[in-house]
């Protein structure tokens, strides 16, 4: 190439926001172990020496644009999930956000019965504090706290201001949890 030489037209594609994805090959009778290794480090995906087998150009012209494909379908998807990712967190705050502002004390448990989260009202209408609940036994809290004073509050008591007269909670439990 007349006035420059393979590494400063691939140093200017590399710069190049519009041109830095595409990958470069250098086809070159430079044979010397320094110029191989300046190819790879100014951005060149790969090195051929002449004289070259056209077989062997084209298959690896393949190999490198299919890599490029996979590398765009791979920041597709990461921008993707990503954006699913944002969209999960926007919801689950949302969640927490509902959940606080309940005038109903809310407990989730795990499929062993563990409580996994719950809400202040849950903490404030028990008396529990909120250090050490988390990950417990919800028949762990009703017998260690109080036995006699916390169940009958979890199956009966009403944690809102709604009036709902007998109101009564049932607790599902399938048949291979470990709080049967």
């Amino acid at each position: 190439m007349p006035g420059i030489d393979g590494f400063e037209t691939c140093k200017r594609l590399k710069i190049d926001p519009d041109t830095r994805d595409i990958p470069v090959i250098f086809v070159t009778a430079k044979t010397e172990l320094e110029d191989i290794v300046r190819g790879f480090e100014i951005g060149g995906v790969d090195y051929i020496v002449k004289p070259f087998k056209r077989e062997e150009v084209l298959s690896r012209v393949k190999t490198h644009l299919k890599i490029e494909r996979l590398m765009q379908d791979k920041e597709c998807l990461n921008k993707k999930l990503q954006h699913q990712n944002d969209e999960l967190i926007e919801s689950q705050n949302q969640y927490r956000i509902i959940l606080e502002k309940s005038s109903d004390g809310v407990f989730h448990l795990d499929a062993e019965g563990r409580l996994i989260s719950s809400n202040t009202k849950f903490h404030s209408a028990l008396k529990l504090g909120t250090e050490g609940i988390v990950v417990r036994s919800i028949m762990d809290i009703v017998i260690s706290e109080d036995p006699s004073g916390i169940f009958p509050k979890i199956v009966t008591r009403r944690f809102g201001d709604r009036a709902t007269s007998n109101l009564a909670v049932q607790f599902c439990v399938n048949k291979s949890s470990s709080i049967l």
